[in-house]
Formats: structure tokens, C-alpha cells, sequence
């Protein structure tokens, strides 16, 4: 029974060592998050305050742009193996080793396609479509963000294209991709900066611009963004949104049943009167009105606010 007690104590002391890190006149300390650029992990990456072999390399480095994380089971391997003075001091210790890369953003690759399009002589105002897994190409850190197309050909028919694109240069290679593309010819058109509510009027500064895809572009979408001014909105409209024609109207300014002036014109002869509306009516709209004093229904034609003009066959 003692012998039991006594091999039970040795084991419990020795897991406390693994577990409880090493006290030493200059503790070694995890770099919980360290950032590499080379292809490489080495020691120094890893911990720091160490009395030698920073330099030691442990293994490769994750890819460009990506990140590897080492939990505390693995440190603990590496400071056993490398004889460090040094033990977790939780199962939560571990590091994040993310290794930082040269982004070549979708921009660029989309103006390199452009130069390529415009050399095929396309032109006019179209969206280049790709996979979405090409909106980048990663390099290793030491690079140039730079780029050549080494292939490109185009099916004009069927607005298909294929390229070949190479990073950072013909000469060097590093990423070699191929990708097939499309171009979408857009429209532009007018739109509103905010949602507008029915009955609100449409003024210059609700208007900005937005490009559309052709095939989304319909018969009664407005493209004149003076068409919009001073009409009021049919219903709520959505910001950024195209606009069709059913979604505006022009704005009552003839209420049904008040008075209003009637114009009648003839040559040199210019007559006007008071009449009642029976119809509401925006600039332009023909409704019926009825002179008070002979009690005749005549149509006649909005032409401004409280204002109407007979209608001359």
C-alpha cells in the first residue's frame, strides 16, 4: 500500500511539471499570435525570451494569406523536443501563427481584362464576370502586386471570353490561373439615393445614377431622369433601385370641387372664367369641369396649378 501511495505521488508531481510551466530567471513566453513571411516556422516564432536557436526551423509555414494555429499538446511536444525550460499552463495555451501575403484585389485583375477587351476591340459600357474564386490572386509577402495576361481570347457571338493570368510576371510565374469570363453589357439609369414614400415628390437631389445589366433592363424602366422630376411616387419606392414608369405619376394640383380659372383662346381673343373642377387632375390630364353660372360640364386640360384650358377639338 505505501508502495502504491508513493509511485501515485511521483506521477502526480510529474504531471504538474508537464502541465505548470518552468520557473527560470528569464521565462520563455508563447507569442500567441505571430505573424511569419517567410516559407518557414521557426522557433523564434513561436516563443520568445529564448536562450538560443531562435533560428531553429521547426517546418513549413501555412500558405500565403492563411493562418495555422498550434494548441498546447503540440507546443508542449516542441518544448519537450527542443529542451525548453518551458510547460503549458493550461490545455487553452496555444499560438496563431498567420503568415501575411501579397493581395492582388479584384480591381486590378478586372482593369487588366478590360486592356485585354479593349486590345479584342470590344468597347462600349459592359461588366467583366468571373468566379468568384478569382476576385484575388495571394503571393508570398516579398512580392510585387503585379499581374500579365499570357493567353486571352474572346467569342464576341456569346459574349464569352478565357484568359490565362500569371503573378507576379511571365518571368516568375508563381500563380498561373485560367478562368473563362463573360461581359454583360450594362445601361445606365437614373435612381433614387433614399426610399421615397408614396405621394412624396421626385427633386433633383433624390436623383443619383446606377449601372444595370441589359438583360435586366425592361421597356417601361426610365433611363431620363427628367422624367422624374417633379412626379410623385405611385407607391413606396427602394433606393438604388430602376424605376419604371408605373411606379410615378404626376402630382394632383387640381383638387375635385374647387374652383378654378378656365381659358379659352382663339386668335386675338382671350376669354377666362371661374369653373368647378369634378375631377382631380395633374399638369397635363383632361377632366371635367362645370361653369357655375351656366351649369354646361365642359373638358378641359390641367395647365398649371388652379388653371385649365378648354379642350379645342
Amino acid at each position: 500500500m505505501k508502495i502504491t501511495n508513493t509511485i501515485t505521488a511521483y506521477f502526480t508531481c510529474a504531471m504538474i511539471l508537464v502541465i505548470m510551466p518552468f520557473t527560470a530567471a528569464n521565462a520563455i513566453g508563447l507569442k500567441e499570435n505571430s505573424i511569419i513571411k517567410g516559407d518557414v516556422i521557426t522557433l523564434g516564432d513561436v516563443f520568445y525570451d529564448l536562450p538560443r536557436n531562435e533560428e531553429r526551423i521547426l517546418g513549413s509555414a501555412p500558405n500565403p494569406g492563411k493562418e495555422m494555429i498550434l494548441n498546447a499538446r503540440t507546443l508542449l511536444r516542441i518544448a519537450m523536443a527542443m529542451d525548453l525550460s518551458w510547460r503549458p499552463a493550461s490545455h487553452a495555451d496555444r499560438v496563431t501563427l498567420r503568415r501575411v501575403a501579397t493581395i492582388i484585389e479584384y480591381d486590378q485583375i478586372k482593369e487588366a481584362l478590360y486592356t485585354a477587351l479593349y486590345d479584342e476591340g470590344i468597347s462600349g459600357d459592359y461588366e467583366i464576370v468571373i468566379p468568384a474564386q478569382y476576385h484575388k490572386i495571394t503571393l508570398p509577402y516579398e512580392q510585387l502586386a503585379t499581374l500579365s495576361i499570357t493567353r486571352f481570347s474572346m467569342d464576341a457571338r456569346r459574349k464569352n471570353f478565357e484568359a490565362t493570368i500569371v503573378a507576379p510576371s511571365i518571368e516568375n510565374p508563381i500563380q498561373q490561373i485560367s478562368i473563362k469570363g463573360q461581359i454583360q453589357p450594362v445601361i445606365t439609369v437614373p435612381v433614387l439615393s433614399a426610399n421615397i414614400q408614396y405621394g412624396s415628390i421626385i427633386t433633383q437631389s433624390d436623383i443619383e445614377y446606377t449601372k444595370i445589366k441589359e438583360r435586366e433592363f425592361s421597356r417601361d424602366t426610365i433611363i431620363d431622369a427628367k422624367k422624374l422630376l417633379g412626379m410623385t411616387a405611385r407607391r413606396t419606392i427602394i433606393a438604388y433601385r430602376p424605376i419604371k414608369s408605373t411606379d410615378i405619376v404626376a402630382p394632383k394640383i387640381i383638387e375635385r370641387g374647387e374652383l378654378v380659372t378656365l381659358s379659352f383662346n382663339s386668335g386675338a381673343m382671350n376669354l377666362t372664367t371661374q369653373v368647378k373642377a369634378l375631377q382631380n387632375g395633374a399638369k397635363g390630364d383632361i377632366i371635367r369641369v362645370v361653369n357655375t353660372l351656366s351649369n354646361k360640364t365642359l373638358q378641359a386640360v390641367v395647365i398649371g396649378s388652379n388653371e385649365v384650358s378648354v379642350v379645342q377639338n
